[in-house]
């Protein structure tokens, strides 16, 4: 069985991804989180694509409504078909 998009953001888990995430480059339109190849194999390393480490990341946006503060112009409600499916 192969794996097929959407994908769920690192950060919100939202499907809001068409390439497998770990380093596809992605910005997710729901936090703004774009997907990096280092922070991908290190959730805690805080800089390259984004400002925040993922770990930061996804506590701001429980807190905030995006991966920081700064991009909250740029982000939006999720979709219907954007939820996750409970398994």
């Amino acid at each position: 069985m192969s794996i097929t998009p959407p994908f769920p953001c690192p950060c919100c888990e939202f499907l809001t991804y068409v390439s497998l995430p770990k380093g596809c480059h992605e910005i997710c339109p729901v936090c703004f989180w774009q997907d990096d190849p280092v922070q991908a194999a290190d959730s805690n390393y805080a800089g390259g694509a984004n400002r925040v480490s993922l770990v930061t990341a996804r506590r701001n946006f429980r807190e905030h409504g995006a991966k920081d503060r700064l991009s909250l112009p740029h982000v939006r409600p999720p979709e219907l078909c954007e939820l996750p499916v409970s398994v």
